[in-house]
Formats: C-alpha cells, structure tokens, sequence
C-alpha cells in the first residue's frame, strides 16, 4: 500500500489539473490541509516537498505554497481522443463546441478522405477555464451526415462513431509540427497571436484502411506537453525531418 504522502500527492495534482487550485495562486494553508486529509502536518509537507521537486508547486518565503505555471501531459500513445487520453490520467477536459456542418473540403483534405463533402466539427477544450487545445475534425459523407446532430460536447467522435455508425477506429497516423497561433486562432486559445503551439495532424482508419477523420488540433506548447510511450515490440514510430529541413 502506497504511503498516505503519495495519495495526498497525486489527490493534489488532480486537483491542480482540474483547476480547483489555480496556477499563480496560493494552496489553502498546510494546517487546513493537513486537517482536510486527515494527516499530521509533517505527512502533509512530505507530499507537498514531492510536488515542489517535480515543479508543481513552489514555497514561497512567509507566503506560502503556490502552484505553478504547468502543463497537462498528453500521452500519445493508442488510439484514443485527447479527451479519453486525459480522462485516463485523470485529468478532466470541458468541451465547447464552435460549430458543426457540412461544408466542401479542400482538395487535400478530399484526397485524405476520399470525399466531396465532409461533416466539420470545430471544438475548443479548456481544463479549468483555461483552453488549452483547438480542434477541428472532419469526418466523410454519409457518416458526417449522420453525426450533425450529434452532441460532441459529451461524448468523444470516437465513441458516436461507433454507436451511431457501426463504424471501429483501428488505426491512425499522427504528425506533430511547431506553429504560430495565428491570428484568428489566437483569441479562442487565450494567447497572443504568435504564440508557439504544437499542431497534431491525425488521420484515422478503418482496419480496411477506409478513411473516418482527419483531424487538425492545435495544442497551447506552454499548457500541453506531448509524450510518447514506447515499447521494443512496436515498430510504428518513426522520426522523420521536415520539409524545409531537407530543402
């Protein structure tokens, strides 16, 4: 059994995560937390020096404790959405839904999709009240056509596509590249136009390969870190330079 200081910890950062103690503002005293948990203080300071040495927290000087500036790790590792990637962590994600139609792609997202007509969703996740990822998917005709009513706000497109079309998920390529917020961007995301994000580009299949989502997300770089899992059994991942590396 993990000792009481490791579940004070990590009872903590999920509160952290989930923006009931915000970062730049003080923890409640260490007497009232001490009191909350049940725990003598000296277990108390044990998980909070476990936190201070992984950069959640910091002791201010006649203060207090302060959380800190941090970022929501998103693991990239099987084929599930930034929401359930979260979710499993712990972490919860709010979704705002911007809009949904069906729109005429653009030639590259039509050859990716193998479709003349694409449902769009366009999403902003926040954890707490800030946004930390903006996302668009597109999803082919008919299936698109199926999903316009649907409520993307509580349930994953993973998920609606497999209740609502019959249709599995089985496979996904993924690119991440550096970007600039731009400026339409920028406001959704809280951050000055400019900003560094990380852009995912994902493509999901079918086991046969048939095309179900392209999806565009942009990740706030100071909010989210990406991290891949590895195992010596896998070999689908891959470096790969950039265009204009190799001009």
């Amino acid at each position: 059994m993990a000792p009481k200081y490791v579940a004070i910890q990590d009872d903590l950062v999920r509160r952290i995560a989930a923006a009931e103690f915000r970062a730049g503002r003080p923890l409640p005293p260490q007497r009232e937390l001490s009191e909350e948990y049940g725990v003598s203080l000296m277990t108390l300071r044990q998980a909070l020096r476990a936190l201070e040495d992984e950069g959640v927290v910091e002791q201010v000087a006649g203060k207090g404790t302060y959380v800190r500036a941090h970022r929501v790790p998103y693991l990239a590792a099987g084929l599930g959405s930034i929401v359930d990637d979260l979710a499993a962590q712990g972490i919860a994600m709010t979704t705002v839904q911007l809009r949904a139609e069906v729109v005429t792609p653009t030639p590259d997202i039509a050859r990716r999709l193998r479709a003349d007509r694409v449902l769009e969703v366009e999403r902003l996740r926040l954890v707490g009240a800030q946004p930390v990822v903006h996302q668009l998917s597109r999803i082919p005709a008919p299936l698109g056509t199926a999903l316009l009513d649907a409520d993307f706000r509580t349930k994953s497109l993973y998920h609606l596509l497999t209740e609502l079309c019959g249709k599995i998920p089985a496979r996904a390529t993924e690119t991440i590249t550096p970007v600039a917020a731009t400026p339409d961007l920028a406001p959704l995301l809280a951050v000055p136009p400019g900003t560094l994000c990380l852009r995912s580009t994902r493509l999901t299949l079918e086991r046969d390969a048939t095309p179900l989502v392209d999806d565009e997300a942009t990740l706030v770089s100071d909010r989210m870190e990406v991290c891949i899992e590895r195992e010596t059994t896998t070999r689908e991942f891959r470096y790969r330079l950039g265009t204009s590396t190799q001009d």
